[in-house]
């Protein structure tokens, strides 16, 4: 806060004008939830400007100081004096344009907020109308069940809605009514003001408000089904551009290298750095992009499995170590602080008949598996390992409707259920059915159930079921509302899984293509070598060629992940791994084959 404050006291001569040359940042900002003035806002954007211009002011005259006091030219000096001109350019509009680009991200912030904070209401509005329909059948009025949406975190950006929603009632006093029809103005979402704006009109009318929320909700899941289906085809699209891009890329990179170095004469120069850097950089860079766009388009379900995280990143320095005592000093001479690391890479190296060249690429490769490795272990804890939970969720809710129309209370239902067979969730199923015969709350229940089973949506639909228990008492009719949504929940899913499956295969094909694409060029230009035609160093190509390919796999498996059917980086690990021991047998094939065709 006193930040806000000592950037409109001292910059709002800067806050106002830029707040008055972008006129829709004030809804921008209500939209992405900022609760900030946009002058406020504005300010402080002006004040980050006025802080790079005064870094790198700073920086430069440090610099400049340096060489008059030392006589020796530091590197930044030398790259604005020394360098070819068109990197001068782009050195000096980069540092004049900071500033500016700054203010304009600064603008554009609000509005990518409220981009995605309205991507990620729309895959919720779905269950809040289920909420409401079961919650309505069970007596208790649609505003009401707007309201208690404010408990559940488990759909957090619907909460922050209803809190809003909630702030409009209190500030202004209008009725609940009119407060839905002012909140929906600030957000562009059909579904979001559909539902509001239907059931203010209903309400007003005096109509049958749950057939309303019934029939709305039955139409979300069916909007949601064709979202589905376009969305498993443009996640094949960005699939596939990704995979022409990577191997094209990488191919292209190959080809130009390999022409520079065996045709100095014609003056093409590709050093082996500038290919690292692109092999290293920009491709990588290319792919968490195309990551990017995938989490643009995916539905997800919801929930957060950033704790599958913290494996892999308690892992990196290891990893990290690793890589800078076995890759480094093959790839750029670097030298080592343990050598005996280096040399057990070159005992391993010659063990395995990589050959000489391969050291950089297997020290890459062990670096990458010691992240993989606890990467599929947090990820197989935090969200794949109770996936399949979810099917057995589904038959019990079915179960217990049938069950309760036999006369039993929800909890005895529960109960005699919980001798069924429902697959994974069956020994879940066991221990609540041990607390309600200990006589503990259904609320504590959840918390413990919640505090062991981590898919998201088998956590909504127990939420649904223990508040319709709690607040309408569990009738066959609020039950039967909530099976019919769950199993069609449980379709759309099944469909979602589907129709993404089969992009799983497409980068492990790229990766084959890639590796045998490098192992022929190196069977070709080795013969050439051998033949007397071309000078090429084979060792340095071997070195400068092999090393990218694993890292290229890797990054293809956590494409995998997240443009594939999990929707999770995490989920790449997996592949990532993988892919890494193909690019590893690829090179061994491309030692083999060289080794013969030498010998012959």
């Amino acid at each position: 806060m006193w930040l806000r404050d000592l950037c409109y006291s001292r910059f709002s001569w800067i806050g106002r004008p830029l707040s008055g040359v972008f006129r829709g940042l004030g809804s921008d900002l209500e939209a992405a939830g900022m609760r900030i003035h946009p002058e406020v806002y504005m300010s402080m954007v002006g004040f980050a400007s006025l802080l790079s211009l005064t870094v790198i002011g700073g920086f430069v005259a440090i610099t400049w100081l340096l060489y008059l006091l030392t006589g020796v030219m530091p590197l930044p000096l030398r790259l604005l004096v020394y360098a070819p001109w068109n990197l001068r350019l782009i050195i000096l509009v980069t540092l004049t344009s900071t500033p500016l680009l700054i203010i304009l991200l600064g603008a554009a912030i609000p509005k990518l907020v409220a981009s995605n904070r309205a991507s990620k209401l729309r895959n919720e509005i779905p269950y809040a109308s289920m909420y409401m329909s079961v919650m309505t059948s069970g007596g208790l009025s649609p505003y009401q069940s707007l309201m208690r949406m404010r408990e559940i975190d488990l759909l957090p950006t619907l909460r922050d809605e209803m809190g809003r929603l909630q702030t409009i009632i209190l500030s202004t006093g209008i009725d609940p009514v009119s407060a839905m029809e002012k909140a929906v103005k600030v957000v562009g979402i059909k579904e979001y003001k559909s539902l509001l704006l239907g059931y203010a009109s209903i309400v007003r009318r005096g109509g049958d408000v749950l057939h309303y929320l019934y029939s709305q909700t039955e139409s979300m899941f069916e909007d949601l089904s064709i979202r589905i289906k376009a969305m498993g085809e443009r996640l094949s699209m960005l699939m596939e551009a990704n995979i022409i891009v990577s191997i094209l890329g990488a191919l292209g990179l190959i080809m130009i290298f390999i022409v520079s170095l065996s045709l100095p004469s014609v003056g093409m120069s590709f050093t082996p750095e500038q290919f690292n850097l692109f092999s290293f950089l920009v491709l990588p860079m290319l792919s968490l992009l195309f990551m990017y766009l995938g989490d643009i388009v995916q539905i997800g379900g919801g929930g957060s499995t950033w704790k599958a995280y913290l494996y892999p990143i308690a892992a990196a320095p290891i990893a990290i170590f690793i890589a800078s005592q076995t890759v480094l000093p093959h790839l750029i001479g670097l030298r080592p602080l343990l050598p005996q690391l280096t040399a057990l890479i070159e005992r391993l190296n010659a063990l395995l008949e990589l050959g000489e060249g391969s050291e950089a690429a297997l020290g890459l490769a062990l670096s990458l598996l010691a992240i993989s490795i606890p990467g599929i272990i947090g990820d197989w804890l935090y969200a794949e390992r109770d996936r399949k939970i979810f099917e057995g969720v589904t038959a019990f809710i079915r179960d217990i409707v049938e069950t309760r129309k036999t006369g039993l209370s929800p909890e005895r239902c529960i109960i005699a259920l919980s001798e069924k067979d429902y697959g994974e969730f069956t020994p879940h199923l066991k221990r609540i059915a041990l607390k309600l015969r200990w006589g503990m709350s259904l609320r504590s229940i959840f918390e413990e159930f919640r505090d062991r089973v981590r898919n998201w949506l088998s956590q909504v639909v127990i939420y649904f079921l223990i508040d319709a228990i709690e607040i309408g008492g569990g009738t066959e009719e609020t039950l039967e509302i909530l099976a019919d949504f769950v199993e069609k929940t449980g379709h759309l899913e099944r469909e979602r899984r589907g129709l993404l499956a089969p992009l799983t295969f497409i980068p492990y094909i790229g990766a084959i293509l890639l590796t045998s694409t490098t192992v022929i060029f190196l069977r070709f230009f080795a013969n050439l070598t051998s033949l007397g035609g071309l000078g090429i160093p084979q060792v340095t190509l071997r070195k400068v060629l092999l090393t990218p390919l694993v890292l290229h796999s890797f990054i293809l498996g956590l494409t995998t992940g997240k443009l594939g059917c999990s929707n999770r980086v995490s989920a790449g690990f997996k592949h990532s791994a993988i892919l890494v021991i193909i690019s590893l047998l690829g090179i061994w094939a491309a030692s083999s084959i060289l080794s013969l065709d030498l010998m012959g």
